[in-house]
C-alpha cells in the first residue's frame, strides 16, 4: 500500500490526474464499476495496461485445480473482462504484460506459461479488431522486483539470467508504445 501511495503521489506531482481503483480483474461487475467511475471523471478509456498476475509455483503433479485456475484466470479471464469492458472505448494503446515463460517455460509454472501464451494470442486478435490501437504483448523477462521473490532472484542469478531494473523496464515499455501501430504485437524484453 505504501508503494502504491508513493507511486500515485509521484505521478500527481507531475500534474497528471491520478485515480486508483481496486478491483478483482476476474470480476466483470467490479471491473465495469471501476472503469465507469474513471470514465465519469476522465472521459473514455484511451489506454489500458493489463499487468495483473499471481503465482502458485508448484510442479504440475502437486498443483490443485484451484491453484491453476487462480493463476490462469487472473491473466486470461482478466484480459477478457478488460477487453469486453472497454469494447466501446477509443483505445489508442493496449499493453499486455506477458512473460518469457510463454516462450521458454519455467519449472513449476505450467499455468503461468499457458496463461501468458493465451494472452499473446488474445492481443494479436485484438490488434485485428482495433486497427487504430497500438496493441503490444510484452513477454517480459524477470524484473528486479514485483513477483520475483528473493528465492526466484537467487535461482535467476544461479542460471546467469539478469533481472530487468525497473527504470530500464519502464523505458523499454515507453519505447514499444512509441512505435507505429504496424509494429509487431508480440515482443520479448529481457
Amino acid at each position: 500500500n505504501r508503494a502504491i501511495a508513493q507511486t500515485l503521489d509521484k505521478l500527481g506531482q507531475t500534474g497528471a490526474a491520478v485515480h486508483y481503483r481496486s478491483a478483482d480483474v476476474r470480476n466483470t461487475g467490479e471491473v465495469r464499476a471501476a472503469l465507469d467511475s474513471i470514465r465519469g471523471s476522465c472521459g473514455p478509456i484511451k489506454a489500458l495496461i493489463h499487468g495483473a498476475g499471481v503465482l502458485e509455483d508448484r510442479l504440475i503433479v502437486d498443483k490443485t485445480l484451484d491453484q491453476f485456475a487462480r493463476v490462469f484466470d487472473t491473466k486470461v479471464q482478466g484480459l477478457g473482462t478488460l477487453l469486453e469492458a472497454t469494447r466501446s472505448d477509443p483505445l489508442k494503446y493496449l499493453v499486455v504484460f506477458s512473460s518469457v515463460s510463454a516462450r521458454f517455460g519455467n519449472k513449476g509454472q505450467v499455468d503461468y506459461a499457458m496463461a501468458n501464451e493465451a494472452m499473446n494470442k488474445m492481443a494479436w486478435q485484438e490488434s485485428l479488431r482495433r486497427p487504430d490501437c497500438r496493441v503490444i504483448s510484452i513477454n517480459w523477462g524477470p524484473w528486479d522486483g514485483g513477483m520475483v521473490s528473493s528465492g526466484l532472484k537467487q535461482e535467476f542469478t544461479r542460471r546467469h539470467i539478469r533481472l530487468i531494473p525497473p527504470d530500464k523496464g519502464a523505458l523499454c515499455l515507453l519505447a514499444e508504445m512509441a512505435l507505429d501501430k504496424a509494429s509487431p504485437v508480440e515482443v520479448v524484453i529481457g
